[in-house]
């Protein structure tokens, strides 16, 4: 009976696998800006970089001439560098290019975020949203977001199916706490494995205790459950009550009888076809 509620939980769980993965933060940030919070972008470090050089040549009594000649700048450029008080007086904000590709940005800075970094499979989801470009964009889009944002995070594989059948079925008692909090997740996202589970581990409880009274109690609920491969189960049950609940209930069972049948069927294939009754008997009365 064990054996058969297992295989039951087994088609719930796979029929909601979805619901195994953690659901992962939706990282909405403006992902078309090169510049993250803090980080100077390539066009500002130049700028900088650039005034200090001039204002550097121009403090040590060099000409406008002589700084142009030495940096290779337009005279112009270095007159305007050599006026600014400031690096940051030089800076304006650059206008930003919109492409094809902006409205879309956000959606490839989740599906990156989420794992998925594959540029043509990317590509693809997002020409189904409208896009017309090509996959080389959405290539360089993804290149960027690795240099800005550094290594992704790995989500955690989600448990496996028969990990979590196994926390549901098995003895509470001897699971450790990692596996009482990913069965506690799992069943947060799931009210179909959650009542499973509720059923599942009332059905072993009856089994362990030997509570067959409670079964007629626990029929009713298997009956009312959402859960189709419960109600499955709970019927076959229903077809041989009797025999289940005094399964349940009595200490007694068909174990030994059924180790001698075993026994006795090993024996007779061992000479199938080539034994007599007489011998096939003498052997099975001397196997001890």
């Amino acid at each position: 009976m064990l054996h058969n509620l297992t295989k039951g939980l087994e088609k719930t769980v796979t029929r909601h696998r979805s619901c195994l993965k953690s659901p992962q933060s939706d990282p909405e940030q403006p992902a078309d800006s090169a510049k993250t919070s803090g980080e100077e972008t390539p066009y500002e470090r130049k700028i900088r970089e650039r005034h200090r050089d001039v204002q550097e040549l121009f403090q040590r009594g060099l000409t406008i001439d002589a700084i142009s000649a030495r940096l290779g700048l337009d005279r112009k450029t270095v007159r305007r560098y050599a006026r600014a008080a400031t690096a940051e007086s030089l800076m304006r904000e650059r206008p930003s290019r919109s492409s094809a590709l902006t409205p879309h940005k956000p959606y490839l800075a989740r599906r990156w975020a989420e794992g998925c970094d594959n540029a043509q499979i990317l590509r693809d989801e997002i020409a189904a949203r409208g896009y017309q470009g090509c996959r080389k964009s959405v290539r360089r889009f993804l290149n960027t977001l690795a240099r800005h944002n550094g290594p992704r995070a790995v989500p955690p594989p989600p448990p496996a199916v028969a990990d979590v059948v196994r926390w549901i079925i098995g003895r509470p008692e001897n699971q450790n706490d990692q596996a009482r909090q990913d069965l506690k997740d799992v069943c947060s996202r799931c009210t179909e494995i959650a009542e499973a589970c509720h059923l599942a581990r009332g059905f072993a409880t009856i089994l362990r205790r030997r509570d067959g009274h409670r079964l007629g109690d626990w029929l009713t609920q298997a009956h009312e459950s959402q859960v189709k491969e419960i109600r499955t189960f709970a019927n076959g049950l229903r077809k041989d009550l009797a025999a289940v609940t005094a399964g349940l209930t009595l200490p007694l069972n068909s174990g030994a009888v059924e180790g001698n049948v075993t026994r006795i069927k090993l024996l007779k294939r061992q000479h199938y076809g080539r034994a007599s009754f007489d011998l096939l008997r003498r052997r099975i009365l001397l196997a001890h």
